[in-house]
This record gives C-alpha cells, structure tokens and sequence, in this order.
C-alpha cells in the first residue's frame, strides 16, 4: 500500500538526482572540462531556476505537523540535531580537504573562510543554514497567534521581491527561497492526500513542456542565462519555479502511483547524506578519472560524477550505521522503525 508520503519521497530523490547534476555540472565547467559553453549556460539557468524551489516547497508541506507534534522547544532542537549539527560536520570536513587540494578545484579557500562557516556558508551548504533560518522564522510567527500564517506569508512575498542582499547567515538565499518554504506550509492540505489531489499526468507532461520551452525562450531570447536565485529578476523566477514544482509534483505522484523506479524513491530518503557528501564524492571521482584515467570525456564525467555523488552518501551511511558510528551525520544513533530508518531533508 501506497503511504500518503511516499510521492514526497519520490519528488526528493527528483530534487536531489538535479542538485547533484546541477552541481557538477558547474564543478567540471569551471574546472575546464570541454562542456560547450551554451549547453552549460541554458542547462544550469533552467536547472536551478525550480530545484531549490521544489525542495523547499517538500521541506515546507510537513513543518507545521512537527511543529505540532514536538513543541517549539524539541522541534528546534531536533532541527539542531539533524541539520545544524551536520552542516558543521560536514562543512568543517569538505572545506578542510579542498584546502588541502586547493591545486585540483576551482573555488579559492582560504583559512579564513573556513573560520567563517558558523555565520557564512561555504558552497553548496547555504542551504542547510538558510533551512535553519526558516525553522527558527516558522517557530517565531507562529508566536502571532491566528494571524501568524499571514504575516509569515506577507513577509515571505516581501522578502522575495526584496532580498536581504548578504551572504552572512544565508540571508539572500533565505530571503528569495522563504517563499516556497511557506507555500509548503499552505499547500499541505490540498497534496497530504494524493488520492484526493493528484495532478493528472497530461496536466504534467503538459507542465513539464511548458518549464523547457519557457526556460529556453527566457534565456535566448529575454535576458542572458543566468542563476534567478541572485534576485534580478523576481517574476522569472516565479514564474518558472511554479511550472517546476508543479512539474515535481505531478511525476512524483505518478512515480508513486506506479510504485516504479523505486531507486528515486531510496535517494529521496537518503536526500540529506546525499547532499551532504555529494560534492566530496563526485569531485574525487573526477580527479581520479583525470588523473589517473586520463579521462576528458565531459558526458562521461558528469554521468559518472553523478552517479558516484547520489550512491557513495548512501553506502558511506549505511557503513556508518552498520558501526553504530553515526556521528558524521547526526549526533545520536536512532533506531530505525518499520516505516522510516532515515532522517530526510524535511
């Protein structure tokens, strides 16, 4: 039987096979493999005009039930636990080892960059502290009372339209991805059910369509390829990141209702170690391909890449657990139950 979460699971390991993709695809261009330069510049314009989007609107469809569930006390601290508590890890561990390789990468690092992590995240780890922000502004409106879901939604479309415009504490990117956050929160009633609300899939198709032919007309013919998430263009991003969500939604309630590939389904459970180890796994495997290969194929990298970065998480994880050593990724081993081993991305 189908529970009513296992689409959410299935639009997370969609989110996280693009993060990854997205990723390396901008590791290996800067890197100086021979990716054609438009095919680079439209791909990763369409690509993280909705994936970050489409991870927050999931993140943000069950905040209010452990919100409910734990008190704002526990549900912090399990945010701590689980999020803040990893990102410290693993931000301490990725920054460390591309010092150490600063000849094999293209990002600079410096020493003071990595003293920096507490209040200014480094690469593709603002978004862990960006999602710690938008727990830590859930639990404060919610102080409001009845009219805490429309100033949380007021201030989320403000923010949007005006971004706090700093990298310290990830408030640009809070600022410009609270919004789907919040939409999250608002949509749960209507997408909790998949029986009841459901996307049919022509309506998906039909979506996804539109998300490519809108993305390569934007992009070619409106402004230059650029990343929506810097803010300059608000109504673009928008608008492409509702026919992205949308999209998600409807092949993640399909791929769900089929109960098909169900290794989709096992990276969206796995979505937070994916994300977390992704770049150290995936890079590696392109040094060693240069390296010791002798492999400049850019297809062969990034399929290679990705496949190392979304599987190596996942058995460096299990490894952990079979040691009963889960501190890379938590702080206290859990008990795996019938239903859910794994701490998610939610």
């Amino acid at each position: 039987m189908i529970r009513r979460t296992d689409w959410v699971d299935y639009g997370k390991g969609i989110g996280i096979i693009l993060v990854v993709y997205g990723h390396l695809l901008s590791s290996g261009y800067h890197a100086h493999l021979t990716i054609q330069e438009h095919f680079f510049a439209l791909s990763d314009s369409i690509v993280y005009s909705f994936h970050m989007p489409f991870f927050f609107f999931l993140t943000g469809l069950f905040v209010e039930q452990s919100f409910h569930k734990r008190g704002a006390r526990s549900f912090l601290i399990n945010k701590i636990k689980y999020i803040a508590y990893p990102y410290l890890i693993w931000s301490l561990l990725q920054t460390s080892i591309e010092l150490f390789l600063a000849n094999h990468t293209y990002r600079g690092i410096t020493l003071e960059d990595i003293l920096a992590i507490p209040y200014r995240p480094w690469s593709q780890f603002w978004f862990l502290y960006a999602l710690i922000c938008m727990y830590v502004a859930y639990s404060m409106f919610t102080m409001l009372g009845k009219f805490s879901t429309a100033v949380m939604t007021l201030s989320a479309i403000i923010l949007f339209f005006y971004p706090i415009n700093t990298e310290v504490a990830a408030l640009h990117d809070f600022s410009v991805e609270f919004l789907f956050f919040v939409s999250g929160i608002l949509a749960k009633r209507y997408l909790t059910d998949p029986k009841k609300h459901s996307i049919p899939t022509e309506i998906t198709c039909a979506f996804f369509i539109f998300l490519l032919g809108s993305g390569y007309f934007i992009f070619t013919n409106q402004i230059d390829p650029t990343r929506l998430t810097n803010g300059s263009h608000p109504f673009y991003f928008l608008y492409l990141s509702t026919l992205g969500i949308t999209s998600g939604i409807g092949l993640s309630q399909y791929l769900a209702r089929k109960n098909c590939c169900r290794y989709i389904k096992v990276l969206g459970i796995h979505s937070l170690q994916i994300y977390l180890v992704h770049m150290l796994a995936g890079v590696g495997a392109r040094i060693i391909l240069l390296k010791l290969f002798h492999l400049q194929n850019p297809a062969l990298h990034i399929c290679i890449g990705v496949i190392v970065g979304l599987w190596a998480p996942i058995i460096l994880y299990r490894i952990s657990l079979t040691i009963h050593f889960p501190y890379l990724f938590h702080l206290k081993e859990d008990r795996p139950t019938a239903n859910r081993g794994y701490q998610t991305l939610e």
